[in-house]
């Protein structure tokens, strides 16, 4: 089959998400009828992707790359995604029909980013994936070391349109999800970001504040020799991407600040108890948190709640504030769309 009978999908940002959505896309059943173009401001790491394996071919123009585009996956840290939707949408023509998405984020400024950038006739459609846990949880994504076909597998991607976005469009990022390994999950975008919140910036706060506290005590001279990987598993956040954990902390405040509260109400509560020698009260509250925890990391590695597919009334996806999420927990309404990517 010839590159122009080829369908183009053009990824912008080829580090370790970007370039496993391209190996991901260039190892599945589709891959005959798909071009798999990358673009990157750091042509050494664009390079890189293509030795892997990741890109068809990388172009270091970022008009070159889109041209006949049919889906662009923006895959750039969260400081970096508006300037990136200003770039791409000034060079994507008006009623081409081209789909924009993005993998990250929070959705509520990205869906006014993209309202701003994007011309008429070009749909955006927010997605992000929450990632399946590894077998010690966490474990922090280093550049293109941390690629590969396997990243999305078995991830829950959050697809969160706008409140006009066209359903052809929302189902292609569905089918971008499938074939990447992943299972979509519609949210609101106010859902999204409050889960994104409590799931991902409270916990890089909590790191990085944990850091500071133990690193300022008297005696980390000392201390610093015997810190091993309990702590470096525990501050991994420490080693961040600055610009983006500010503007996902100050953006989402509302979300950021209701975690961030209830995190240090549970430390005042056990410090109450080591203060007062209760054996007794910690033993129960280690042993119920505990006991969670794994049933938690059974569930997420195996993905044991085997979301069912069902349709969507698209409709009515944007109707849930972030109240009601953090109130009623998340919706699970994944959707199989029938139209091929």
């Amino acid at each position: 089959m010839t590159t122009t009978s080829r369908q183009r999908i053009t990824v912008v940002g080829t580090g370790c998400v970007g370039a496993s959505v391209g190996l991901a896309i260039r190892n599945s059943k589709d891959a005959d009828h798909l071009e798999i173009v990358g673009h990157d401001r750091d042509h050494g790491i664009a390079r890189q992707a293509k030795k892997l394996g990741a890109f068809d071919q990388v172009s270091f123009n970022l008009d070159l790359a889109l041209r006949g585009a049919q889906l662009v996956v923006i895959a750039v840290p969260l400081a970096e995604a508006r300037e990136a939707l200003q770039d791409v949408g000034g060079l994507l023509d008006p009623g081409s029909g081209v789909v924009v998405t993005d993998i990250g984020g929070l959705k509520v400024p990205s869906i006014a980013w993209a309202a701003q950038a994007l011309p008429e006739g070009v749909h955006y459609v927010g997605g992000n994936a929450f990632l399946a846990p590894g077998a010690e949880g966490w474990e922090p994504l280093e550049g293109l070391l941390s690629a590969g076909i396997e990243l999305f597998r078995d991830a829950v991607y959050a697809i969160a349109p706008g409140d006009d976005v066209h359903p052809g469009a929302v189902r292609t990022v569905a089918n971008l999800a499938l074939t990447l390994g992943a299972k979509p999950l519609y949210m609101a975008p106010a859902e999204h970001d409050a889960v994104l919140a409590m799931t991902t910036t409270v916990p890089a706060l909590l790191g990085t504040a944990l850091f500071q506290a133990i690193s300022a005590i008297p005696g980390w001279a000392e201390v610093r020799r015997a810190a091993g990987r309990e702590f470096a598993t525990a501050t991994a956040a420490a080693s961040g991407d600055v610009p983006s954990l500010r503007m996902a902390g100050l953006l989402g405040c509302e979300a950021t600040l209701l975690g961030l509260d209830a995190t240090i109400a549970q430390l005042q509560a056990v410090r109450d108890l080591v203060a007062e020698g209760e054996a007794e009260g910690f033993d129960a509250r280690l042993t119920a948190v505990f006991a969670a925890r794994a049933r938690w990391m059974l569930e997420a590695k195996s993905r044991a709640w085997q979301m069912t597919a069902q349709t969507v009334d698209l409709g009515n996806l944007f109707q849930r504030s972030v109240q009601t999420v953090l109130g009623e927990g998340l919706s699970k309404r994944p959707d199989r769309p029938s139209t091929p990517l």
